[in-house]
């Protein structure tokens, strides 16, 4: 009997010693850095440029004008909009040094024009020392669904839905890279009447009742109040629970004048747009450090969170300090704060909770 637990205790210690070495290996293979191999934001998946063939054709012009297109198009995707302007100064050797690498997917030389359709990976670390040095936060925002419910007021008449330009025309109209996926009300006679009774106090007006029959958490809210020559807006968004209430004021002489319309729409959509954007902003130069207990099972439940680690754009970097045969300890580096690095890990199936002020990282079942 005491040979047989004394067997069954070597064995026990065995197992323990070889999962020690296993997880040795995965802390040796662990980098500080995350991995740039993985399609992000980062990764510009279609940029087409085309020009005629001639005496001064140059193939790496091309290519160039798609590293120049794509850093735009990338700027465009991770800032707001005011600070697109401190970009715009942009030279072509320091974009390409913060390319990490390109691939061109489709090519042709036909009926004297050259079109290429090219693939640019950015080097992550490399874009954030860029925006860090000039002082410059940026978002990485995912797409949402939200509703957009406009009230429009010409000289204190609410108008129908059929009348109002901006709930006619919201969806047709687009913007470059936009992360909001807008769903227009139905018209309810009884809500145009409760919001005519609350113009004057609109603040106090509870917005939840109008929107929560859509299955919609976000929401966007606008009352465009008109009478020459301004366009008064109440704005109140609502994304992903957290609220804003801002004023805007634009110059409209007309309120049939189309073209004015319409730049005012592109605007207001910039707009919350921004306020999406500034809900998911990374101040890069306020990075933390938070250190995360996570409970294993087996090998491949490390090799899984240390994969969501490399997918989670505001983790700057992590390292596996210590473990045991149960437990894993993490010191993660990232930007942001744990209440969006909590929301950023559920999306992959983890919970993180703060218990008693030490960070613990369970796997939803």
């Amino acid at each position: 009997m005491n040979n047989y637990l004394i067997f069954k205790y070597l064995t026990l210690l065995l197992k323990e010693y070889i999962f020690i070495f296993l997880i040795s290996l995965i802390l040796v293979s662990i980098p500080l850095n995350k991995s740039f191999g993985e399609e992000n934001v980062f990764t510009i998946n279609s940029v087409k440029v085309k020009g005629p063939i001639n005496i001064n054709f140059s193939r790496d012009k091309y290519i160039n004008r798609a590293f120049i297109k794509s850093f735009d198009i990338l700027m465009e995707k991770i800032l707001l909009s005011s600070d697109l302007k401190n970009v715009q100064n942009r030279k072509l050797k320091d974009v390409k040094k913060l390319i990490n690498s390109f691939q061109i997917k489709e090519e042709s030389y036909r009926k004297g024009e050259y079109t290429s359709e090219i693939k640019i990976f950015f080097n992550e670390n490399k874009v954030k020392d860029y925006l860090r040095e000039k002082n410059i936060s940026f978002s990485l925002s995912e797409n949402i669904n939200a509703i957009f419910y406009p009230v429009l007021f010409i000289d204190n008449e609410i108008q129908s839905f059929e009348e109002n330009f901006f709930y006619k025309q919201w969806t047709e109209v687009k913007i470059k890279n936009e992360f909001i996926n807008f769903i227009l009300p139905i018209e309810d006679l009884d809500d145009l009447f409760k919001i005519t009774k609350m113009k004057d106090n609109i603040e106090d007006l509870d917005i939840d009742n109008f929107v929560k029959k859509y299955d919609v958490r976000n929401y966007t809210f606008v009352l465009m109040d008109y009478s020459s020559p301004k366009l008064k807006i109440y704005l109140k968004t609502n994304f992903n629970k957290n609220k804003i209430s801002k004023n805007i004021s634009y110059e409209l002489k007309k309120i049939n004048d189309t073209q004015a319309l319409n730049n005012i729409l592109v605007d207001l959509k910039l707009k919350i747009t921004d306020l999406w954007k500034e809900e998911n902003s990374i101040n890069l130069l306020m990075p933390l450090r938070i250190n995360i207990k996570f409970e294993h099972i087996n090998l491949s439940n490390l090799d899984e969170v240390k994969n969501v680690f490399y997918k989670i754009g505001m983790i700057d970097s992590f390292k596996l300090e210590e473990f045991d045969v149960k437990n894993s300890f993490f010191t993660i580096f990232y930007y942001g704060n744990p209440k969006k690095l909590n929301s950023e890990l559920s999306t992959f199936g983890y919970n993180l909770n703060n218990k008693k002020g030490s960070w613990e990282l369970y796997k939803n079942e």
